[in-house]
């Protein structure tokens, strides 16, 4: 017997992740909010909303660090489904509403703007060059 997702997953597999976040949305402390969001065909697998641990500069750092969290669980959701025999073999899909950290997360030049970014954030960029996540614009109103 099967279940309806493994069902699915061996049929064909569609993992798609949201990220979005709001720059400076706490006016006690100007920390911004990040979430994200995956789904299994139409199914929600994993999801969060949590506060960043420091200020950012720009909205396109709050995003760009959004980015990088998503990605980073997209690891452990893939992890998850290659224990449950389970392969993800094409980039996985993620959707965000800022061009500007997609920019530039697809361009690994040094940006004069960005160098504040701390170090860790730029996990993102890693996986975007290795193929592994394909970061795409949505509107906000989407």
């Amino acid at each position: 017997m099967q279940c309806g997702i493994f069902y699915e997953a061996k049929s064909q597999l569609q993992v798609h992740g949201y990220t979005d976040a709001d720059w400076a949305g706490n006016v006690s402390d100007r920390i911004s909010t990040s979430g994200f969001m995956f789904s299994f065909g139409s199914g929600v697998v994993s999801w969060s909303c949590k506060k960043q641990p420091t200020i950012a500069l720009s909205s396109t750092e709050v995003e760009y660090r959004g980015a990088t969290i998503v990605a980073c669980e997209l690891v452990w959701l893939q992890k998850l489904l290659l224990h449950l025999g389970q392969l993800v073999d094409a980039p996985v899909v993620i959707y965000c509403d800022n061009i500007s950290s997609i920019l530039l997360v697809n361009n690994p030049v040094y940006h004069a703007k960005t160098n504040h970014i701390e170090v860790h954030y730029h996990f993102i960029r890693e996986k975007v060059l290795a193929k592994e996540i394909n970061l795409i614009h949505v509107s906000t109103k989407d």
